[in-house]
């Protein structure tokens, strides 16, 4: 009878442990097991229709090079503007690698930022309290401050970090309409819609700005986590560039262009950039980010996560800074994000790698603030 009541209570304790437990880091468990499994239930998603990349140093962009990708140079007598459009959050060292290596094609550098995270948290203006660092693009530079994102910071209630999100990428939709608008009827207007950390090559930008690919096409970029040095395969396809249409030039026909990061096309152009994903200077963003992204929830109410040491191991190893393994479609896939390169990165970050040590192979441990 005894043995039966101690079995009793250890069951008792074992359920009630496993409950907490469970719904303490249900988040985390449930996408552990996920990615795990995943190659055995899902398909990747994004573009189906992979254009080969052609590329070498001095390479013309001209009818072979259009006609070498499937498409024909651009016929028309007019002028074709490229303008590149980023929300702002904290990159200030990816935004000045962005502008140094996109600065001789785009016409236009259109930067929305917000003085609050997706998530109702107030942030620093990372882009206003140091635009002298970026003089040399200011003729460039489309500046927006959305003031009316989060009033007092807390969201609304019925309203998530998604919502904001949406209506940040709306914000920019209206600035980047306004300017097209107002451009002389003779010119058409490419719009690269990409996240800050998402940077086009240059000539994969100059290729597009040459040739008629059609109203739309997603970048392919190699995909990066940290730093240049944890490859983890060609797998980020959400960038895209645009052809933006006047508002008087679209009809019931042609659905409206809007500032996206999301599906809008079955093609993508092959190793178009690269994508370098929590790729900061300092460790306080890793913890800005984590908390105030749309995926924030990621950390489940686990603030163990936002341990700065923590993150310092996790970033020198390359693992996944929320402790889940890495989100894969095939089991050769996870094979790949546990490799290691640096080959074929931004020229601007090799000339200058003192500046930027942190982002190549073995500097993960150089974490400063953000000053140079």
């Amino acid at each position: 009878m005894r043995r039966r009541k101690h079995t009793f209570i250890l069951a008792v304790v074992f359920l009630f442990s496993f409950v907490f437990f469970t719904n303490q880091y249900y988040y985390r468990i449930h996408n552990t097991l996920s990615y795990a499994t995943r190659p055995l239930w899902d398909h990747a998603d994004g573009p189906r229709n992979i254009v080969p990349h052609y590329y070498v140093d001095g390479m013309q962009m001209d009818t072979r090079a259009c006609r070498l990708h499937g498409w024909e140079q651009r016929t028309s007598i007019g002028v074709v503007q490229m303008l590149d459009a980023v929300l702002m959050s904290s990159e200030l060292d990816l935004l000045d690698t962005r502008l140094h290596e996109l600065d001789s094609i785009v016409d236009r550098f259109f930067i929305v930022e917000s003085n609050a995270t997706f998530t109702g948290l107030p942030k620093e203006t990372y882009f206003a309290n140091n635009r002298n660092r970026f003089a040399k693009f200011e003729d460039k530079i489309d500046y927006h401050f959305r003031d009316d994102a989060l009033p007092g910071y807390p969201l609304e209630h019925g309203k998530d970090a998604w919502d904001v999100e949406a209506g940040t990428r709306d914000f920019m939709t209206q600035h980047l309409r306004a300017y097209i608008d107002a451009l002389p009827s003779w010119t058409q207007a490419l719009v690269v819609m990409a996240d800050i950390d998402e940077i086009p090559s240059r000539h994969t930008l100059a290729l597009l700005k040459a040739c008629d690919f059609g109203t739309a096409i997603h970048l392919l970029m190699r995909n990066y986590l940290y730093s240049f040095e944890w490859y983890i395969g060609m797998t980020s396809w959400r960038s895209s560039v645009h052809h933006f249409v006047r508002a008087e030039s679209e009809s019931v026909a042609t659905a409206p262009v809007y500032y996206r990061h999301s599906l809008a096309t079955q093609t993508a152009l092959a190793d178009a950039g690269w994508h370098c994903s929590y790729c900061f200077r300092s460790l306080s963003e890793y913890t800005e980010k984590m908390r105030g992204f749309s995926h924030a929830d990621r950390i489940g109410g686990d603030e163990r996560l936002l341990d700065e040491e923590r993150i310092q191991a996790v970033i020198c190893k390359g693992e996944d800074i929320f402790g889940m393994l890495p989100e894969a479609y095939s089991y050769g896939d996870l094979l790949s994000q546990m490799s290691r390169s640096a080959v074929h990165i931004p020229g601007y970050i090799l000339e200058n790698t003192e500046r930027f040590r942190f982002l190549l192979p073995g500097g993960c441990r150089q974490r400063a603030d953000h000053d140079d």
